[in-house]
């Protein structure tokens, strides 16, 4: 058998373990409506509530607080997907094992894996649609090619039986969300923690993204899995898999860089300038929007 038609046998195996991530999308749009039409009722029983009076500001605290929801519970799934997708052989500091023995999967697939993905494909999803179905701010074209990245490699990960090392990237990359949604949300508030939280955030972007992805994950994708699978270099077997992968990677890299710095001109206003600069600069690092802006 080519390597195309075994690629392809085992995507045919694997994607229809994916349908449920439509009945997920449909899930969080659902959890979205309820919690925005509850937190709408709560703020009109509080007449005299600082700063939310404003329906813009309203709308950007109700999206990063769902949000804080979302990267906990993609958080903890994670977590627990880790535990049962490296078998001990593919992890932060041994990732040789990421690669060993594919394009076959290392023994059954635990069914926590099974949920990461569909959970995590159907939150990008319901991402993509929100806005149009009038929940949520409007993401510029930069966000929307973060998530159409974030859903490529996710199918990646799943159908190509990749999963042990796409669950380790995709555990890497929500370990900062929490921090920053919460940071986001104290500052739209203007809660006096609102420098420290941004802070801890910046700490955890640079550890997670900055340092720990391109150590570990694109020293992985790039050198260390064809050396482990040497079909990855080759035009006839695996080639097409290695650099769709990588592209998407590095993809997401150069816009981690342009990320951060950005987020070390705003930490910048807030450890050294006044409030006013920080709020200022804060706006301009705002990638998504409201009619209401």
């Amino acid at each position: 058998m080519s390597a195309s038609k075994e690629l392809l046998q085992i995507v045919a195996t694997n994607a229809p373990l994916l349908l449920p991530t439509f009945g997920y999308a449909a899930l969080w749009l659902l959890v979205r409506f309820i919690f925005y039409v509850v937190m709408r009722a709560y703020w009109r029983t509080k007449p005299g509530g600082k700063g939310l009076q404003d329906i813009g500001l309203q709308e950007k605290v109700l999206e990063e607080s769902f949000a804080i929801f979302g990267s906990l519970v993609a958080f903890v799934l994670g977590i627990q997907a880790f535990q049962h997708s490296d078998r001990g052989g593919c992890g932060l500091f041994n990732t040789l094992g990421c690669f060993a023995g594919w394009p076959n999967a290392t023994g059954p697939r635990d069914n926590s894996i099974t949920l990461y993905h569909n959970v995590e494909l159907g939150w990008y999803l319901h991402y993509l649609v929100k806005h149009p179905l009038g929940m949520g701010m409007e993401d510029n074209l930069q966000m929307h090619l973060h998530h159409f990245s974030t859903i490529s490699l996710l199918l990646i990960s799943f159908t190509l039986n990749l999963y042990r090392s796409g669950v380790l990237v995709l555990c890497l990359l929500n370990l900062s969300n929490p921090f920053l949604h919460v940071a986001k949300v104290l500052h739209y508030v203007e809660a006096p923690a609102d420098k420290l939280a941004f802070l801890l955030f910046a700490i955890a972007f640079f550890l997670s993204r900055i340092v720990a992805y391109p150590l570990v994950v694109l020293r992985a994708t790039l050198a260390e899995s064809w050396q482990v699978h040497p079909p990855f270099l080759d035009p006839q077997q695996h080639l097409a898999v290695y650099l769709a992968a990588n592209v998407l990677l590095l993809l997401l890299m150069v816009m981690q860089v342009q990320w951060f710095a950005g987020i070390v001109r705003l930490l910048a206003k807030a450890l050294g300038g006044s409030q006013d600069d920080f709020k200022k600069e804060g706006k301009t690092h705002d990638y998504a929007k409201t009619k209401h802006d």
